[in-house]
């Protein structure tokens, strides 16, 4: 006999949320080099197929996330087709030549839950490299172009982003009781 979603609920490990914010009034703007041979770009709506794959391999792929990318996976994925229909600019990317190797997927929205709902993607075999605190920066100096003054972003906790990469650049954390990815009903 199958389970209903709320018994398999029940069985499936709960996902442990912080939500990170910065006041960008206070960011510094000392922005840190990339590495040579990589560039960063605006994202355009003829990038969303490239930056779908890669968020999904960059989820995927990271043993902390193993498990339970999956319960996020199609949520985030609507998430970022929305945004390339209406954000300006939806992401940001960091190209290895013509080859999207990090991506960062951005709400311009000042009143949204969080600003950096992919928060930075970088495929595994970049990472270790400061891209994504370079990336992190650069989606924080985009956000408040835009007229953001608080930037938010969720993590799940324990993985390194919300050890070593969201606490840069001023950020305050907190427990976020929420499921972000949970569809209303």
């Amino acid at each position: 006999m199958p389970f209903s979603p709320t018994q398999l609920g029940t069985f499936m490990k709960q996902i442990h949320w912080k939500l990170f914010s910065w006041n960008l009034s206070q960011l510094h703007t000392s922005l840190p080099s990339l590495p040579p041979g990589l560039t960063l770009q605006t994202a355009e709506r003829a990038d969303e197929s490239a930056i779908q794959s890669l968020t999904t391999r960059a989820f995927s792929s990271d043993e902390q996330w193993s498990g339970s990318y999956r319960e996020i996976a199609e949520p985030l994925q609507l998430q970022i087709h929305e945004t390339f229909r209406t954000q300006t600019p939806p992401a940001i990317a960091i190209f290895h030549g013509t080859r999207i190797i990090a991506a960062s997927c951005l709400s311009t929205d000042p009143d949204a839950e969080h600003h950096l709902f992919s928060g930075p993607c970088v495929l595994h075999e970049y990472r270790s490299r400061g891209i994504g605190t370079y990336l992190l920066l650069q989606s924080l100096l985009t956000l408040r172009s835009a007229g953001i003054h608080v930037a938010r972003a969720l993590c799940k906790e324990g993985t390194t982003a919300s050890k070593f990469v969201y606490p840069k650049f001023g950020s305050v954390s907190e427990p976020y009781d929420e499921d972000p990815f949970r569809s209303p009903l």
